[in-house]
């Protein structure tokens, strides 16, 4: 990765984010529990919707925007060390996306303007979906093991089903086609998760990282070629040029700061949904972002801010 001769601006966009991401990591750790009277803690109390599904589904809903948060703060160190290793460009690109897609599924589940019954109706079809995937999983598999897990699978859904429709949630079941069952409306796909997480005002702006992302993370030919910089002629073939994998810390900042944006914002609302004491990230989250933006030249979104 080329640098700043002068600065080291992809040291400090490394080390930024290692700053924050484990600030997160730490507070998640010494807030093992919602604070009494926080949103997390009102709606599982007494839990109204338990069932079949769970004796805790309110409580559960707390543990998964956790085990999202840690996956999102592990991406953000992952993608801290890609940074300050010199060493790798494309799978600083596929780190940053599992981080913003965890972050955004961690949003989601604990947004504010919502009632309970909805959030558990989201944290319900965030488990359906990894059921549904265990069933192709196991699906495809022989043996005892995989007959064994994939009528486990089946038996889970079927519990959901069961508990949705006592509570009077409507309920479909996956099919063949790659659906996954759902409680209500399907998970709203990862574009539109990323979206209003990185600012209402600007739609197109979550669509725009996903693609680009997802373009570099699934190997597709112009997210790969892209970061291809012509070091030298090609003797012998006139019109072409040895390439070499390379680029900018500006272009990296810019086309990255989706995962510190994801990341800051997931800690704000976690904040508000657990009534955890989160001071001790401010400092550290407005460091990155302001490094960030710096380095990239772009304005941070209102969201974020």
């Amino acid at each position: 990765m080329a640098s700043d001769p002068i600065a080291d601006p992809i040291t400090d966009l490394a080390e930024s984010t290692e700053e924050f991401a484990k600030a997160f990591r730490e507070t998640l750790t010494s807030n093992p529990r919602p604070l009494p009277g926080a949103p997390a803690s009102k709606e599982a109390d007494g839990e109204p919707f338990a069932g079949d599904w769970g004796d805790h589904p309110g409580s559960d809903i707390f543990a998964a925007t956790y085990l999202l948060a840690a996956s999102c703060t592990d991406h953000l160190l992952g993608l801290a060390d890609i940074l300050n290793s010199r060493n790798a460009i494309y799978s600083a690109y596929t780190v940053t996306r599992a981080a913003v897609e965890a972050a955004a599924l961690g949003c989601y589940l604990s947004e504010p303007d919502i009632v309970a019954r909805e959030r558990l109706r989201r944290a319900a079809n965030y488990r359906l979906h990894g059921m549904s995937e265990r069933v192709r999983l196991f699906e495809d598999l022989e043996g005892e093991y995989a007959a064994a897990k994939l009528a486990e699978s089946k038996r889970r859904i079927g519990d959901f089903a069961r508990s949705a429709r006592h509570h009077g949630f409507t309920f479909r079941d996956m099919n063949d086609r790659g659906r996954p069952a759902c409680v209500g409306k399907p998970q709203p796909s990862a574009m539109n998760l990323i979206s209003p997480m990185l600012g209402d005002d600007m739609p197109q702006l979550g669509r725009l990282f996903q693609r680009l992302l997802s373009a570099t993370a699934h190997s597709s030919i112009h997210g790969l070629a892209r970061m291809l910089a012509p070091v030298a002629p090609n003797k012998g073939r006139p019109g072409e040029v040895i390439a070499a994998i390379n680029i900018d810390a500006r272009t990296l900042a810019t086309e990255l700061i989706a995962g510190p944006l994801a990341g800051h914002t997931l800690a704000r609302r976690i904040e508000w949904f657990t009534g955890c004491d989160m001071s001790s990230l401010y400092e550290p989250g407005n460091q990155m972002l302001e490094v960030w933006a710096g380095v990239s030249k772009l304005q941070i979104p209102a969201a974020a801010t």
